[in-house]
């Protein structure tokens, strides 16, 4: 005979799961602060890297700086003016002079037959300097010609360098050892920086 076991007990129900903890905002995680940080860091050191390259560059381009100036001059000398001109390095570091190009009256002279075409009727050769390849050391000068002219006291000296240094143009192109280049004019006018020196036209 079959007992009778009662009505079934109802299962209980389960527990519920726990609440997910509150999420942190970015700056409690410490592993994403630290990884942030040593970016930061990281592009400081380099940003400060470049800058002291940069300062190093600049210093030491300073003190290889090279300056060079040309003058004409006319000189007297006993019975004679002397007439030409002169290259002087009035900068800190050696140049190396690339070429140099003379104008008279707007005119290209190619050579120094043509620069002695160009001189006052009477002037004759005295000096000649080739100064294309040359270096000049800082405080050094050269003088590419020079030419004698027959003169009494009674000429003015100075009225013919005012007279010439109106008819004559010229310009040399110049590097320095860090292959820095400009290029620069007769007196009054300052060194014009050049990416490269073009190639030398005249024989100087």
């Amino acid at each position: 005979m079959d007992r009778d076991e009662g009505p079934a007990t109802p299962a209980e129900p389960a527990p519920p799961a726990p609440a997910a903890p509150p999420a942190r905002p970015w700056y409690q995680h410490f592993e994403t602060v630290g990884s942030v940080m040593a970016i930061v860091v990281g592009l400081a050191a380099l940003y400060m890297s470049w800058d002291q390259g940069r300062v190093m560059r600049e210093e030491i381009a300073a003190s290889v700086w090279p300056a060079l100036q040309l003058d004409g001059f006319v000189t007297r000398d006993g019975d004679h003016l002397l007439l030409g001109m002169r290259i002087q390095n009035a900068g800190v570091g050696p140049a190396l002079v690339q070429g140099m190009t003379l104008h008279h009256e707007g005119t290209p002279l190619a050579d120094l037959a043509a620069v002695a075409a160009a001189m006052p009727t009477g002037a004759e050769e005295r000096a000649v300097q080739l100064v294309t390849g040359r270096i000049l050391a800082a405080g050094d000068s050269v003088e590419p010609f020079v030419f004698a002219l027959p003169g009494d006291e009674g000429t003015d000296a100075i009225e013919l360098m005012n007279t010439l240094g109106e008819r004559w143009e010229a310009t040399v192109c110049y590097c320095s050892s860090l292959g820095d280049c400009w290029q620069a004019g007769l007196a009054g006018t300052m060194p014009m920086p050049v990416e490269l020196c073009p190639a030398a036209r005249g024989q100087f």
